[in-house]
């Protein structure tokens, strides 16, 4: 768990094994962190010179031998924090920039249920209310378990309250139970098409998002348009406003 924090945080793989042997051990040798991480020396020697130019690591020299530390954990939380902070503060800038090129493609097509996790992943950081349709009862397990794990914890956190049209079946009533607790609200319709392909729909913050469940062709399409999310928001809309 913890180097996956610190590979999330711009360390690489093998940086942050040496980085979490060194923090273990208290003050290490080389050859000792080699053993540690069962990595060669050679790159040991390289990792912990990169590391020390990043103010990670650090080197003292005693009795002819190059003893390692590590940064304290709270000051390494610190930075994190503060890179976080400055990132949030020049976003405005950077969807300007995104904006910019009125040439510039905005389409993304992702592939598999790992692909679909990234577009539900933007769609959690959205600090707008979202409208959506799904069907729960054509979603597969693992993308749901996803929902519930990572998606609706910070949707919460960013206070977006999402709005999902859904067809009126068993599945989707048991999840609506729960509107209260998951910060949004479902409406059941009767769809004059039962046996729809499992294909859903995200609308948030400009974005319009078709995510097939579709088992031979499970992918994801992702497109930046304000033009096309005003015009699907009007149709959710007004489907949203004459469910009962």
């Amino acid at each position: 768990m913890y180097k996956e924090i610190l590979t999330q945080n711009g360390f690489t793989s093998k940086e942050a094994k040496v980085y979490l042997s060194v923090l273990e051990i208290g003050e290490a040798t080389m050859s000792m962190i080699a053993r540690k991480t069962k990595l060669a020396r050679p790159t040991v020697y390289d990792i912990v010179y990169d590391l020390q130019k990043k103010g990670v690591l650090f080197i003292n020299q005693k009795k002819g031998l190059k003893y390692v530390s590590a940064l304290a954990p709270r000051i390494l939380i610190d930075r994190f924090k503060h890179a976080f902070t400055k990132a949030e503060s020049i976003l405005p800038d950077l969807l300007e920039l995104a904006y910019k090129s009125p040439l510039k493609p905005r389409i993304k097509f992702y592939e598999g249920i790992e692909g679909l996790k990234e577009i539900l992943k933007e769609f959690s950081y959205s600090r707008e209310d979202t409208y959506l349709f799904t069907d729960y009862k054509t979603m597969p397990p693992e993308l749901n378990q996803y929902i519930h794990d990572e998606i609706i914890p910070e949707r919460i956190k960013q206070k977006s309250f999402a709005h999902l049209v859904v067809p009126n079946n068993e599945i989707n009533l048991k999840i609506q139970s729960l509107d209260k607790k998951t910060f949004r609200e479902h409406r059941l319709v009767n769809f004059p098409m039962q046996n729809m392909n499992p294909l859903e729909i995200l609308l948030f913050e400009n974005k319009i998002a078709f995510l097939s469940y579709n088992k031979d062709e499970m992918f994801g399409l992702l497109i930046d348009s304000p033009s096309i999310y005003k015009t699907l928001k009007n149709i959710f809309l007004l489907i949203w406003n004459t469910i009962d």
